[in-house]
This record gives C-alpha cells, structure tokens and sequence, in this order.
C-alpha cells in the first residue's frame, strides 16, 4: 500500500482505490478534510512545527473514526471515507480534538492574542485566528466523485499531489563554508536552512559536523536540520548524538527523533527522562505529546505529579512540560486525573493543570470551569460534555462575551464550536458584539451566525452604521463578509443599506452593500409575488 512519508497513512491511490469501494459504489460518504489559513502558519511558525500540526491530525482522525478510512493526499489535505451517522459524529469529534491541542503549537503571546499576524494566501496583512480545520462531505449520490473535484467544492485553487521543489539547493554551499572556516553564526543559518529544505544531499555534512570537532552551537543545528530531513540515516545518527556531552545538543537531538519519526519516537526518547540535564527530560515529556505516543501516558502522569530530581531543578518547569505532553495528546480518560491535580491543595503549577484538564474535555474539565464561574478558559475541549453543563457552559461564556478583553476570544471561539442550539441570550448577545467587535473577530463573529442560519435585524445595521457614521474603523474585509450576511439571510429591508454602506466611500464595501440590496429586493417581489405587503 502507498503510504504518505509524512503521517504513514494511505496516499493517493489508496485514496482512490477508497472513493471507489466505499463511496461510489458502497453508497458511504466522503469528507475532505484541511486545515484552515495552514500556509501562512507554516510559514510564520516554519516547516517543522508545521509538519508536527499535520501529523497530529492524522492520529487524531484514525483515533476518531478507527473503524473508517482515513487517506492522506499531501501537505494538510486529508480524504476519510465511511458509512452512517457515526462517521459524520467521528469526524466533528475530531474536528474537537484538533481544536483542543492546536493552542500549544503556539507561543503563550499568540495563544493570548487568540491568533497570528501575517499575510494571508492572497498578501494581504492581517490576523489569523487560530487554527481549525475545514470539512466538506461528499455523498455517493454525487456525479463527480474524485480528489480533484472535493479540492474544488472545497474552495481549494493549489494543485494538489504536485510537490514542492527548490531551484537550487543549499547544502553545496554548507560544504565550502565547512572547508573554509565560515564563522559559527553564519553556518548554523546554512545548517538550518538544509534541514528546513530538506536536502538530503546534506546528509554527510551533517553527519560531519555532528561527529566531529565542531561546537555544540553548530552540532545541535545539525540534530535539528537531520530531524527535518527524516530519513532512516538521519534517525541513526539522532539516535547517536542522545549520548553527546552537551545537554543542548542532546535536547535537539529529542526534538529531531520526535520530526523525524512520529509516533514512534516515543519509545525511543522515553529512556531520556533518566537524563542529568531538565532541558533534556522537559524536551521528552513534551515530545511525547507531539509524537502523538500514547503509551508514554503513564510517563507523563507520573512526572506531572512526582518532583524533579537532581541540583537546581525547577520542578515545576518539569511539571508544566509533563501537562503540556497532556495537553497535547488530549486524552479524555485523564481527566480525572487532571481535576484531582486541580482540587489538590498545595499543587503547582495549578494553573497548567487546569489548563490541561480544559484540553481533554469531558464533563470534569466542564464541572471545574463551572466551579471557578470565572470566564471560559482559552483552550477547551466541549467532546465528552453533557447537554446540562455545556449549558452552563454557555451561560459563562455569554458573560465573557460582554467582557471586552481576552476573554471575549475565547467565548467566541467555544460558540464556534457549540453543537447545541443558541439560547436567546446568546443570539442576543452575539448580535450586541457587532457594536463593539472589529477586524477579524467581526468577520469570525458575522461567520458564525451566518453558519447558525440566524438573520440580520434592524438593530444589527443601526449598530453597524453607527459605527461607520463616527468613523470607527471596522475593516473593509469584516464589512464586506457583514453585507454578504445580510444578503444571504435577509432580515431587514434593502433601504437600511443606502446611506452608511451603498454611499459610502470604500469601494469593496459598496459593491457588497450592492449586492445584498439586488437580495434583499429579490426577497422582497417573491414575497409580493405572493400576496404579502411590503412595508
């Protein structure tokens, strides 16, 4: 079977094989599944975080739907294939799971701001929420079912299964600097650069440097570029350098096992949380997570409780690192370890634990954000929760809303993913935030009631125009997703569009005020059509 070198899970003619034997002629249904604004992390963040993202959900959709097919095309496009209802609940708890653990990709500044700020697909500057994950299903019933034509319905314009492919390569030029004696600072770029191409042509200057005597500064580059380029000669020399002198060199060398080889680094590094150095352990018990190891769970249990040994050991740095593995690997049948951690007086870091307990879900993690009525919390996981406490749950986060600050974030993002219906406070409160809201939290927010099938009203456009008529800045992209509401879900009459939005002097936004008054009129002669009054 083919098989994707990234995640290991079935590539493209398996993929087809699939679409065929379970879809076209099995009556299943199809789901194309990608991640959302990924190119411009990737770029932000870098190849290996990136690929880490991309090998997480795929574990966490072959742990979702275990019983489904799951397909890996390239890059963050992934195709699963099944039948019934419980394909369909796999996929959305997937779709949780992801949105739980995506936060620790993230430096605590962005996980804070609820985002990142860089350009977008088509070069414009702007902020990216977090990441989440697209899913589009496709039913036996369909005339065209391929690859190709999910990436179209999907809205998707890259070719796909085209691989990406560098002009010229970088490691030739590593071999001079070698030979010449460049200065540290300018190799350790080169080194890099090579692993962040993923040149194995580079291979054998890499091994040089690492073997060799060269300093540490540029030896764990090296551990880090092998780590990208993965192959198996890469992971013997990986394997090597965890008994280097330097503790740093050794920590990259964990990070580079976890790049190179996934999920099953696991059993690989663990021996490594019995190393002198805590830089080194707190690097195992956070690989754990991103490798995805689930058996390495008692490991990191244990070392979230226990105390770190050794001289001038922060033990709670080891600890944090031990609930961030946790974090990452979300499973729910920790949760009541993790509130036990919560409830127990004395703990540290507390605060971590919570956080942890909050990205496995599950009605504790609910149970403990009810007991603290505080604030929804920025990472939480709804999978596992009851109808009563997701509730509750609401009811906070209709509070946090009012917030202001960011806490209103984090309440956005939990009714994005809200499986129930709205309450009327929340749909009320959700339409007050269009008075206070801008830029890309307006656009998230008008998205999400569009997505909820809610329709504008009076109150909406007066609190938008206002707004424009004092010159507050809204952003043109956040007007213009808020007038294609307006025109798909109607609500309100076409002449509420005229002075603040159809006269106004942004060119995209009076286009888009344009085409909501041609759907709003259409709404309005269907409805005399028949026989209704138009006020």
């Amino acid at each position: 079977m083919d098989r994707n070198s990234l995640t290991g899970l079935p590539g493209n003619l398996s993929i087809k094989t699939a679409l065929e034997e379970t879809v076209i002629r099995g009556g299943g249904t199809a789901a194309y599944v990608d991640i959302v604004d990924f190119k411009p992390f990737n770029d932000y963040y870098g190849f290996a975080l990136g690929d880490s993202v991309i090998r997480r959900l795929g574990q966490i959709l072959e742990e979702s739907i275990p019983e489904y097919f799951v397909g890996h095309i390239g890059g963050d496009d992934f195709i699963c294939a099944g039948n019934g209802r419980g394909f369909r609940i796999g996929i959305e708890n997937a779709r949780q799971r992801f949105r739980s653990i995506v936060p620790g990709f993230y430096t605590s500044r962005d996980r804070e701001l609820g985002g990142i700020e860089t350009f977008d697909r088509e070069g414009s500057y702007k902020f990216l929420p977090l990441l989440d994950i697209s899913v589009v299903f496709t039913e036996s019933t369909e005339e065209d079912i391929s690859v190709e034509s999910m990436a179209r319905k999907a809205g998707r314009t890259k070719k796909l299964l085209k691989g990406e492919q560098t002009a010229e390569t970088v490691f030739p030029v590593l071999e001079q600097v070698l030979e010449l004696g460049y200065p540290v600072a300018r190799t350790k770029v080169l080194i890099e650069a090579c692993g962040v191409l993923r040149e194995e042509g580079a291979v054998p200057s890499l091994a040089l440097i690492l073997k060799g005597d060269y300093s540490w500064n540029l030896r764990k580059s090296a551990a880090l570029a092998l780590g990208y380029i993965g192959n198996n000669r890469c992971t013997e020399l990986l394997l090597n350098a965890l008994s280097d002198s330097n503790p740093h060199v050794r920590t990259r060398s964990v990070e580079g096992l976890v790049i190179s080889m996934g999920r099953e680094s696991g059993r690989v590094i663990a021996p490594m949380l019995e190393d002198s150095s805590t830089w080194v352990r707190r690097a195992v018990l956070r690989g754990i997570g991103y490798a995805g190891w689930h058996d390495g769970l008692h490991l990191l249990r244990s070392r979230a409780a226990g105390n770190a040994s050794g001289l001038r050991i922060n033990t709670s740095k080891e600890r944090r690192a031990a609930l961030d593995g946790i974090s990452l690997l979300g499973p729910a049948e920790e949760a009541g370890f993790l509130a036990g951690l919560c409830n127990s007086a004395g703990y540290f870091p507390m605060e971590e634990a919570y956080k942890a307990l909050c990205s496995v879900g599950t009605d504790a993690a609910a149970k403990e954000v009810i007991r603290r009525d505080g604030v929804i919390p920025g990472v939480l996981n709804l999978t596992g929760m009851s109808h009563e406490n997701l509730r509750k749950l609401e009811t906070i986060a209709v509070r946090s809303l009012a917030g202001n600050d960011m806490s209103t974030t984090a309440a956005l993002r939990f009714f994005e993913g809200f499986s129930l219906d709205f309450s009327y406070s929340t749909t009320s409160e959700l339409r007050n935030c269009l008075g206070s809201f801008s830029g890309d939290m307006f656009r998230r927010l008008v998205i999400l009631l569009d997505s909820r099938e809610l329709a504008a009203d009076m109150s909406c456009i007066a609190r938008v125009a206002s707004r424009i008529d004092s010159g507050q800045q809204i952003g043109t992209s956040a007007l213009t997703a808020f007038l294609g509401w307006v025109s798909r879900r109607g609500g309100v009459s076409p002449g509420c569009l005229l002075k603040s939005f159809l006269r106004g002097d942004r060119r995209a936004v009076a286009a888009s005020a344009a085409l909501a008054v041609r759907s709003l009129a259409s709404r309005d002669l269907t409805r005399m059509k028949n026989g209704e009054t138009i006020d």
